[in-house]
């Protein structure tokens, strides 16, 4: 259901000043990965006794309207309470999810009216039928191609994989949907021996990963417009954390290194004492 700029005859909650009061979502949407389904839970809020009512005595019901246009998923999934909690597979979506919340009779409801409602609406009742839209209460989007769960590991932006061209000087491949590291193959076949293990990963963050994702940063706002996967994971990053660009969500490419080390856990730091610890290690095997 297209709900923005919708005018109806009829007054509905939520939509511009037709009707006096809260319509909204209380917080924001949780949306974890639980086995092979997405568990979405969040709660609306509004205190009109008319509609509260309505949906009380089963003639109008809350309603969450899921969209996916890449897979053509299309659900509703509806509610008696103000809280809602449902689960959906991972194989049904991909990219960008739409979620739309609001309030739909369930039955005709003639001679309807709100005692809230806007002057304009004085002296009119109308008679509305099944699926009439009562209430809206706001709407809210995710990406199912970003890893919300994994988004401090490095590998959910960026992967290390074999040059298969046979070119033998390193390759930043940035228009997929993670930051691609192309290695010779004489070189790949030597760093997957060793480019898995915990006790390496300061030094490849503080090489390989940092030098990638500075180059790719540079072009960050391009790569955003065109929705690559990794900068849409690196700005979501921006958004909730804020401590990574000076209290701001908003990417400033003067600060790219600034933001790079940030990112990856001050990798230069980390390489300097695994360095030093190795060090250390030699001269006690001495």
């Amino acid at each position: 259901m297209k709900l923005n700029n919708l005018l109806l005859p009829h007054p509905v909650l939520g939509q511009g000043d037709d009707i006096t009061g809260i319509s909204r979502l209380k917080n924001d949407p949780n949306i974890n990965i639980e086995g092979d389904s997405y568990h979405i839970e969040f709660e609306i809020e509004h205190d009109n006794g008319a509609i509260a009512d309505l949906v009380r005595v089963e003639k109008a019901t809350y309603c969450c309207e899921v969209t996916c246009s890449a897979t053509l998923y299309r659900e509703i999934f509806t509610s008696n309470e103000v809280y809602f909690n449902f689960d959906i597979p991972r194989t049904s979506l991909r990219n960008k999810v739409d979620f739309q919340v609001y309030c739909l009779s369930t039955k005709d409801l003639p001679n309807y009216n709100n005692l809230v409602a806007h002057s304009d609406f004085d002296g009119f009742l109308f008679d509305l039928e099944k699926a009439d839209l009562l209430a809206i209460f706001g709407s809210f989007s995710f990406n199912a191609d970003i890893q919300y769960h994994k988004l401090k590991a490095a590998s959910s932006f960026m992967q290390i994989i074999p040059n298969e061209t046979g070119k033998t000087l390193t390759e930043y491949i940035l228009d997929d949907s993670k930051i691609q590291i192309k290695l010779p193959i004489d070189l790949y076949e030597k760093y997957k021996f060793f480019g898995k293990k915990k006790e390496f990963a300061s030094i490849i963050h503080a090489s390989l990963v940092q030098n990638a994702l500075t180059i790719a940063l540079f072009d960050f706002e391009e790569h955003l417009q065109r929705g690559n996967v990794w900068a849409l994971s690196i700005q979501y990053r921006l958004e909730n954390e804020l401590e990574l660009n000076n209290g701001t969500c908003q990417f400033d490419s003067s600060k790219v290194p600034e933001l790079v080390q940030k990112l990856l856990g001050n990798p230069n730091k980390r390489l300097i004492e695994r360095l030093d610890e190795l060090s250390n290690r030699n001269e006690n095997e001495e």
